[in-house]
C-alpha cells in the first residue's frame, strides 16, 4: 500500500497512535519481528543510534524496549506484546542508517518471542493491518506536520 510518498507492505501489521510509527511482522506461531515504518524513517532524518534492552528480557505489552535516535529525534519502541526479546539486529550499532534506507529489510529491529502472539495483537487497538484505518492514520500525521 502507498499513501502519498510512502510505502507500508501489505503483509505487515503497524502500530498507530502515541509511540507508533511501528511495523510488525508475524514470522511464525509465537514470533514477532518490529522496526520502523517507512514514514517514520523517512520523517525523522538520518537514523544515528539504535538502542534496544538485552536479550532474553522478560517484557510486558507497552514497555519501553529501546529508542532510535537521530538528529533532530529521539523515538521510543514499546512492545506490542508480553514476551522475551530474543533477537536483535546487530548491524544497526555500525549501520543505523539502514533503517532509512531500508526499513522493511535491513532495518528491522527486534525480534519477540510471546504466547498467544495472535490473540495479544487482536485484542491491542492501535495496532491495524494496511488499509483504511493506517491510510487514516498515516494522512493526519502528514496534515499534522
Amino acid at each position: 500500500m502507498k499513501i502519498q510518498e510512502y510505502e507500508f507492505p501489505d503483509d505487515l501489521l503497524y502500530v498507530t497512535g502515541e509511540p507508533g510509527h511501528f511495523w510488525l511482522e508475524k514470522i511464525s506461531e509465537n514470533k514477532l519481528k518490529i522496526g520502523i515504518d517507512h514514514y517514520a524513517s523517512s520523517r525523522a532524518g538520518t537514523i544515528e543510534f539504535v538502542m534496544t534492552m538485552k536479550l532474553d528480557k522478560r517484557i510486558k505489552k507497552d514497555d519501553t524496549i529501546g529508542t532510535i535516535e537521530s538528529g533532530k529525534w529521539v523515538g521510543h519502541i514499546k512492545s506490542p506484546i508480553d514476551g522475551i526479546i530474543i533477537e536483535k539486529n546487530d548491524n544497526l550499532r555500525k549501520n543505523p542508517e539502514f533503517i532509512n534506507e531500508d526499513p522493511y529489510g535491513k532495518g528491522w529491529v527486534l525480534i519477540l518471542e510471546g504466547k498467544e502472539i495472535e490473540t495479544q495483537l487482536e485484542e491491542h487497538e492501535l495496532i491495524v493491518s494496511a488499509g483504511e484505518k493506517l491510510e487514516e492514520y498515516i494522512l493526519w500525521r502528514i496534515s499534522e506536520e
